[in-house]
């Protein structure tokens, strides 16, 4: 069966159970109170009549004392006897109209004997009455028979009876509603017993029925899911309980044997993707040796390339300064086409000479001659050698550095000379030492480089999009020789936006050791000590 069947249905039974159980608890409440208000009323109609039959009986007594004795009051007691006989009769009736409106019609049978009761009691009264207007004492044998005569006929006889029987009717009326009271309680008390016995009955089987609809699949399940973690597919995954563990068995059976399926096919694929992998890693390692070979070929060539034309430029520069100045008779012309050929020889040999420090350096072959020098007189002697102004801002100290000073001096000609080609008609240089690095900043007032021209600036024989149209004929090599100089002294080199909106290009090399004077040692000289 369904388990949300199965359990709708045992909690409807349930409800339903409780419904019922609440109703009779209800029912036995109200019940309880109709027979607790039914027993108070027969009591206290017994009782009333007790009060009234004692009444009655001290109403007769009074006046038989004033017929024997004489009436000393004046008739007060009587009164007041009469009124409180009054008084019960209307109470009696008054309980009795509550039965009548508890039990129905059957009461009225206390009603008539009240009546008669009443009559009695006023015929015996108006008997008593009448001996007492006589204003005589009973003193005669015939007046004292007479009035025994009555007691004797009225109340020892009717009236006497008539309280009795209404006496006892209550006294029955009584033991009735308790007797039915009590045969009531113990129909509702089995009642009770049997709803709480089907209550039990009920949990006792919802109680099974959980336990092996719900809580033995749910306790197998977390074995079932660990198995399918585990990868173990051939675990039996069927569920125990009802319909809907069953057709979750169902699902994780299928699910598993997807699962193994999805796992071959996959171990199939990664088979052939490795397969694939190592045959592209194959390829791709002969494409990285065939370009690795080929970029230091190339390297190697342009080096070659560059020293081989360095002799034939070299003859051909030399042979067109030596015609000029031995052949003075020469006509105009062959002057100035020797002087064209001698500084295009000198312009290319310029060429060729920056191709081969670019070949050397990326080649690692680059020779430099270090040594201790001050940046600031290499720095000077740049300055003095350009042809144009530059703004110099150096140190006050000496900044100690372990560079080849030419070559050092090369790279800051080639870029003052980049400034004045490309830049506006202000180049400023400063140098100074930061957290021992020897920093210095070249900054013209030109227009500045693009971003994209600033990645691309220190590739060979690039020329920037502000170099078109400029009177100056550059190579392409400026920026790529101060790099591979730069690098080369293991330092670095970078391009900012100048403060002025021109270009700022920043030189960055490692400081050498500060030299500093001490005292004069025991030869009386000074000794020169690093730090």
């Amino acid at each position: 069966m369904n388990t949300t069947t199965l359990f709708s249905l045992i909690s409807a039974l349930v409800v339903a159970l409780m419904l019922g159980l609440a109703g009779l608890t209800l029912y036995s409440i109200e019940k309880s109170r109709w027979w607790d208000t039914r027993t108070r009323l027969a009591q206290d109609s017994h009782r009333l009549h007790l009060e009234l039959e004692a009444n009655i009986f001290r109403l007769f007594k009074q006046h038989g004392d004033a017929l024997l004795i004489g009436d000393r009051d004046g008739g007060a007691g009587e009164r007041e006897l009469m009124q409180r006989i009054a008084q019960n009769l209307a109470d009696i009736r008054t309980t009795i109209a509550r039965e009548i409106q508890l039990v129905g019609e059957e009461e009225f049978a206390e009603l008539d004997t009240l009546n008669l009761i009443e009559a009695d009691v006023q015929r015996v009264t108006t008997a008593l009455d009448s001996f007492s207007a006589s204003g005589e004492r009973l003193d005669t044998s015939v007046q004292i028979e007479r009035l025994a005569a009555l007691l004797d006929r009225e109340i020892d006889i009717t009236l006497t009876r008539r309280i009795d029987t209404a006496l006892a009717e209550e006294l029955s009326e009584v033991e009735e509603v308790v007797t039915e009271a009590a045969a009531f309680r113990r129909t509702n008390r089995a009642v009770v017993l049997g709803f709480v016995a089907l209550s039990i009955g009920l949990m006792a089987l919802a109680a099974l029925s959980f336990n092996s609809q719900i809580r033995r699949p749910l306790t197998a399940l977390p074995g079932k899911l660990s198995a399918l973690r585990q990868g173990d597919y051939e675990a039996p995954m069927a569920l125990d309980g009802g319909r809907e563990f069953r057709e979750l068995g169902h699902v994780l059976g299928d699910m598993a044997q997807g699962l193994a399926q999805r796992d071959v096919s996959r171990e199939e694929r990664r088979r052939e993707l490795e397969s694939q992998v190592a045959a592209r890693t194959r390829e791709l390692h002969g494409l990285v040796t065939q370009l690795e070979t080929g970029n230091a070929t190339r390297k190697r060539l342009m080096a070659d390339i560059s020293h081989e034309l360095r002799t034939p430029l070299s003859i051909i520069l030399g042979e067109a300064e030596v015609a000029l100045r031995t052949a003075r008779a020469l006509p105009t012309e062959t002057s100035d086409t020797l002087a064209r050929i001698r500084d295009a020889a000198r312009h290319t040999n310029q060429i060729v000479d920056d191709m081969l420090t670019v070949a050397r350096h990326e080649a690692g072959q680059l020779r430099l001659d270090k040594r201790e020098s001050d940046f600031s007189v290499v720095l000077r002697d740049a300055v003095e050698i350009f042809p144009r102004t530059v703004s110099l801002s150096l140190p006050e100290t000496p900044l100690r550095v372990v560079v080849d000073r030419i070559r050092l001096r090369q790279s800051i000609l080639a870029v003052f000379h980049n400034a004045h080609r490309y830049g506006g008609p202000t180049i400023t240089a400063s140098l100074a030492l930061e957290n021992g690095i020897a920093r210095l900043v070249v900054e013209d007032d030109g227009p500045g480089m693009s971003e994209q021209d600033k990645a691309q600036a220190f590739e060979r024989f690039f020329r920037g999009s502000n170099a078109s149209g400029q009177p100056h004929e550059g190579s392409g090599l400026g920026l790529p020789i101060v790099k591979a100089i730069v690098e080369a002294h293991g330092g670095q080199i970078a391009l900012q936006d100048g403060a002025a909106g021109g270009l700022r290009v920043v030189i960055e090399l490692p400081a050498g050791p500060k030299v500093r004077l001490v005292d004069p040692g025991a030869n009386g000289g000074l000794s020169r000590r690093t730090a």
